[in-house]
């Protein structure tokens, strides 16, 4: 099902393990784990690349379905998905590990994107888009990060604007 990044915290009560987020916006991406997702789900982080699971599919596999005495939760990010995954996460959901939370990462998808349409269809796992922002949304978000600064005028914030080249991570740092 497709949420707006602004929608996840409703659709994260809603028991979904299985988050796809997409999208030329590195940062909002970022920002939407780091702020929604992470604080939401369990302290046992692995993050990995897509290269790294398919190169050692078995050894992944075994991993999440091992129960671990101490790994009771676990939250896996896996970075720069492609359809190549999309085999072996429909493994892993047919499974139903309770305790097990996946965040695919991944660029630009396109319409044809078979891991796109998998999520896009299913009413149990949630696809984010992340489209880049445009002037009136990063002007927003400028004036929220410096509300308590006294002297923001629109020239400063057309010069941060031009600095940040609408990129949320360099206006993050």
């Amino acid at each position: 099902m497709i949420v707006k990044y602004f929608d996840l915290k409703k659709e994260i009560k809603k028991n979904n393990n299985f988050y796809l987020l997409y999208g030329q916006n590195s940062g909002l991406i970022e920002e939407t784990i780091n702020n929604t997702l992470k604080p939401n789900f369990s302290k046992n982080l692995y993050s990995l690349d897509e290269k790294e699971i398919l190169t050692n599919e078995n050894h992944f596999k075994e991993g999440i379905l091992n129960k671990s005495f101490f790994d009771d939760d676990k939250l896996i990010i896996i970075n720069r998905a492609t359809d190549k995954i999309l085999d072996t996460i429909k493994e892993i959901i047919e499974k139903k590990i309770d305790d097990l939370k996946i965040i695919l990462k991944s660029e630009i998808l396109e319409k044809k994107s078979k891991l796109r349409n998998y999520f896009e269809k299913s009413s149990q796992h949630a696809i984010v888009p992340c489209y880049l922002d445009n002037e009136i949304s990063f002007k927003n978000i400028i004036q929220k990060k410096l509300k308590d600064f006294k002297g923001l005028s629109p020239e400063i914030i057309n010069l941060i604007i031009e600095n940040c080249n609408y990129d949320r991570v360099k206006l993050n740092n």
